[in-house]
């Protein structure tokens, strides 16, 4: 890919005391042509550049005209492209060539280190009759000059080395390179700065971002802040280490004697009454200690005004997380409408969670807003800066290959998962057991149930526990899903004619789930050749046939579906090698023995739970929960009921306590979730009929108290039939 660099900084001192000396600009291209790097620098008049800074920084404001905007745009081309610099510019644009045609785009850096100039509005840069920041051939964004460092590589600037030969530095001298990709899912934490205003569109932003997270099922995962206090913003940005920090709000621009600032919880007109203690305001000089300890790949402020602001000593909300070495930040040069915020919002988190770099999301994301707002000329407002190649700024990676991931989430059991909405707190509870981030110990038991308080039957736990197994499989631990509602193999291991399973019952079917093809790694059957031996002998008090544990048999064995014969002796001590042939199959049948394995035991309430509490509880379950069986993690998913019955022995509640409990949707969130699903499910929300199907059931829904988990599906189900 051909790189270009635009550098507008302070020349060279004069020599003393002739004071300092003019602006330049630089221009650096690599990989357009063989052999080393072009450069092009020319001095500017840097009173003339303040001058037109004077006559641009109100160009984005409200009412102005395209015309006004393409003569800003022209006049801001010369300032950057004078002599040399245009001409070699001339040849880059003569070689870009359009995506459409394969070709990689020109990646085009902007790196405006001369503190008066960076509020000029850059991106309505405009060449030859058309806009540069939406040329298709170009991805352009703003590269950050730090204000404690010399500008990095400027040609001709004083410090300017030989770090390549050609009489430039490297070009991010002093600053540490980006870390490596980051193990995803993607966390994004969404902070919504003050609940108590409807202006900003807050709930309309979260289910458009959360639904266009949704689009890629596992890859990426939205936790919610609404109105949170200082400390509470603080430390969930320490503990939860959010990959992308995205603020909805209003911006606050610096007045003389304060500083930039997001304010948090203020009184609106229909909320005047707001208690003092819970207003607060995210400063600019707060933004160093805000990333003290976890530093976001990405930083989003979609408020107004957030981008440089000349009054502010760190110059601006922007300029401060970047100065605190967050990776790259999205953030407003003027006033947006919410209608617009929300709509760059979902076309730039469409694109991201795709794995795009963050310049070709936001070059998409900023071609929405031109697409639907061109009047109003918002598509100018978003300002991206990076601390270096926008490439690595949101590199997040995954374990197994595009195509396994691709293949697991069109498998029938997975592929549905694109329309489970909300769940952030469950999921990230059920994360945090299986696979925790950062310093947390994890939990390799977790017992997930449902409660629903309005009478459903169903509480999501199937889908949430397929969005867990998901989850782990991305983070490359082989997932294993059974449905103990399946009838039992053979002639035994059940109730005669019933789903209801003894333990035997219980390991045949988890044996015949981790061999089913619908698994995205499925055992290879003689992975339970030695197990199948065990269990044939075992079962009818015979002595075993293997040599050992683990090792298989000459030939491959079946099991003869027998009962376990309770008359013959020792019946403890032979189930107990059944379960020890068990486990030792489940271990054996990876090759790396450190690999991780979740097991999900889904509907565990066709478990017998006498059968639960003397076999299965301590010859498998136990024996996880403490740790004896690691990497084996078990996620045990059943009915508060079957709890409640004694399946799991209360006095050993440490090991499997506290239960995950799934209930009901708040009711007050439920407007948020329909719109939600209806992008997840692809309906226009704002449809008059559709809007009104679900607004239609709002009265129902208050009185209840809650709203049951499947009754979107069903208002799905009336408006356009059941197959949908």
């Amino acid at each position: 890919m051909t790189s270009v660099r635009f550098r507008l900084a302070p020349g060279p001192p004069e020599p003393a005391g002739t004071g300092d000396g003019p602006a330049r600009v630089g221009l650096r291209v690599a990989g357009l042509e063989p052999g080393p790097p072009r450069e092009a620098v020319e001095d500017l008049d840097l009173a003339e550049a303040a001058g037109c800074a004077e006559d641009l920084t109100g160009v984005l404001g409200p009412g102005t005209t395209d015309q006004r905007r393409k003569a800003a745009g022209e006049r801001l081309f010369a300032l950057l492209t004078p002599g040399t610099v245009g001409a070699l510019w001339g040849r880059v644009r003569a070689g870009a060539r359009a995506e459409d045609t394969g070709a990689d785009p020109v990646r085009l850096s902007l790196e405006i280190a001369v503190e008066d100039l960076r509020r000029l509005p850059w991106e309505l840069l405009r060449d030859g009759g058309s806009w540069i920041f939406h040329d298709p051939r170009l991805l352009v964004s703003r590269r950050h000059a730090p204000a404690h460092l010399p500008v990095p590589g400027f040609p001709g600037a004083e410090g300017a080395g030989d770090g390549d030969g050609n009489g430039e530095a490297p070009a991010d001298a002093g600053r540490q390179p980006a870390g490596p990709a980051e193990l995803g899912p993607l966390r994004v934490l969404l902070v919504v700065c003050n609940p108590l205003d409807r202006t900003d569109l807050a709930d309309q932003e979260h289910a458009t971002i959360a639904a266009a997270l949704g689009t890629s099922p596992g890859r990426a995962h939205l936790q919610v802040l609404e109105g949170p206090s200082h400390q509470r913003l603080f430390d969930e940005v320490r503990t939860w280490r959010p990959h992308v920090l995205h603020f909805v709000g209003h911006g606050m621009p610096a007045v003389e004697g304060a500083a930039a600032a997001l304010p948090f919880n203020w009184a609106t007109r229909e909320n005047p009454e707001v208690d003092p203690k819970e207003q607060w305001s995210l400063e600019s000089e707060d933004i160093a200690e805000l990333l003290d300890e976890w530093r976001p790949r990405l930083v989003v402020l979609n408020a107004c005004r957030t981008a440089a602001d000349p009054v502010d000593k760190l110059g601006g909300l922007a300029h401060a997380f970047l100065e605190a070495e967050a990776e790259a930040v999205v953030s407003m040069q003027a006033d947006i409408d919410s209608p617009a915020g929300v709509a760059f919002a979902c076309a730039l988190y469409r694109e991201v969670v795709k794995g795009l770099a963050v310049d070709r999301a936001v070059h998409t994301a900023r071609r929405e807003l031109r697409n639907r707002f061109s009047e109003q000329g918002y598509w100018a407002l978003p300002v991206l800066a990076t601390q270096r190649d926008p490439e690595a700024a949101l590199a997040i990676r995954f374990v197994p290959t595009e195509r396994s991931i691709t293949t697991l989430c069109e498998n029938s059991l997975y592929r549905d998962l694109k329309l489970f909405v909300d769940r952030a707190d469950e999921r990230r509870v059920a994360w945090q057991a299986l696979d925790p981030v950062g310093p947390q110990e994890g939990r390799p038991l977790l017992v997930i149930s449902g409660q629903s308080r309005v009478g459903s039957r169903c509480t999501g736990k199937t889908w949430f526990t397929r969005s867990c197994l998901l989850s782990c499989f991305l983070h490359g631990h082989r997932i294993t899903y059974v449905d103990l509602r399946s009838r039992p193999s053979g002639g035994a291991g059940g109730e005669p004619g019933s789903t209801h399973k003894d333990w035997l019952g219980l390991l045949r079917a988890v044996r015949d789930g981790c061999l089913d093809d619908s698994q995205p790694e499925p055992m290879r059957p003689e992975a339970f050749s030695a197990f199948n031996a065990e269990l044939n002998a075992l079962v009818a008090g015979a002595v075993p046939v293997t040599a050992g544990p683990g090792a298989a048999p000459a030939e491959p064995v079946a099991d003869q579906g027998r009962p376990f014969d309770e008359q013959v002796g020792q019946a403890d001590r032979r189930r107990a090698g059944i379960f020890r042939a068990f486990l030792d199959a489940l271990h054996a049948a990876d090759p790396d023995p450190a690999r991780v394995h979740v097991l999900a035991l889904d509907h565990a309430e066709f478990l017998l739970p006498e059968m639960c509490r003397q076999a299965v509880y301590p010859e498998l379950i136990e024996p996880v929960a403490r740790r004896r069986e690691a990497p084996l993690r078990l996620l045990l998913v059943t009915t508060k009921d079957w709890i409640d019955r004694g399946a799991l022995p209360p006095e050993d509640g440490g090991w499997w306590q506290p239960v995950l409990t799934l209930g009901d949707f708040p009711d007050r969130d439920y407007l948020r979730l329909a719109d939600e699903y209806c992008q997840r499910a692809g309906l226009n929300f704002a449809a008059e009929e559709v809007r009104g199907a679900f607004e239609g059931y709002t009265k129902m829904i208050s009185r209840r108290g809650g709203v049951a988990v499947d009754l979107f599906r069903t208002i799905r189900q009336t408006l356009y039939g059941a197959d949908t």
